[in-house]
């Protein structure tokens, strides 16, 4: 398994080594690193072939050449396993001695983690979860189709909140990270439509 770096987290690192805010981010890469490792992990588990580990300035992400056992339990399981074991994980160092310098940025960078990525909207674990079970009643294309429906919906309620909330909160790094989401959603948009277009055309071909 090939394991990739954006270099662009070095810009990220010297950014926070200025503003001092460089532990955090640390923690936060350490963290995402663990979620996709419990990802490969179950995706061996359920037969699957790992390709590559994406670490990116904002997240991680795990490609595989093959699933395995490609029903949508398994898939559920794969998708939940990573917000799961940063849960676990919070909840353990919830329970240490509290001398532990770091131990409340590990416990909200990990609650935060787990929550963030169970946010029902693709590429997140929430989406593909949801898709996964919009698929058993609905068939594949239109949980396709539900999914970025909602995905969008999502991000236009969250940026509005962020966009009322923006001069409480003063965290640019949450900005960063509802852009970096458009993004994500936008690569997920145009997937949809190439794969509707690809499928009308050998439909018109037979």
């Amino acid at each position: 398994m090939k394991i990739e770096i954006n270099l662009k987290i070095i810009l990220i690192l010297i950014l926070l080594l200025i503003i001092k805010n460089i532990n955090t981010y640390i923690i936060f890469i350490i963290f995402i690193i663990l979620h996709e490792i419990a990802h490969l992990i179950m995706g061996v588990l359920i037969g699957g072939k790992p390709k590559k580990l994406i670490i990116s300035p904002f997240g991680a992400s795990l490609e595989f050449y093959t699933y395995g056992k490609n029903n949508s339990l398994c898939r559920i399981l794969f998708f939940l396993i990573g917000p799961l074991t940063n849960l676990i994980i919070a909840i353990i160092f919830l329970n240490l001695p509290e001398y532990d310098f770091y131990r409340e940025e590990i416990i909200f960078t990990n609650f935060a983690i787990a929550f963030f990525n169970l946010i029902p909207i693709l590429p997140l674990d929430g989406g593909k979860i949801l898709k996964e079970l919009l698929k058993c009643f609905v068939g594949l294309e239109k949980s396709n189709r539900y999914t970025i429906f909602i995905s969008k919906i999502i991000l236009v309620i969250i940026s509005f909140l962020y966009a009322i909330l923006i001069v409480k909160i003063k965290n640019i790094m949450i900005l960063f990270l509802l852009v970096y989401l458009w993004y994500l959603y936008n690569i997920e948009e145009k997937k949809l439509n190439l794969y509707e277009k690809t499928s009308k055309s050998i439909k018109n071909m037979i």
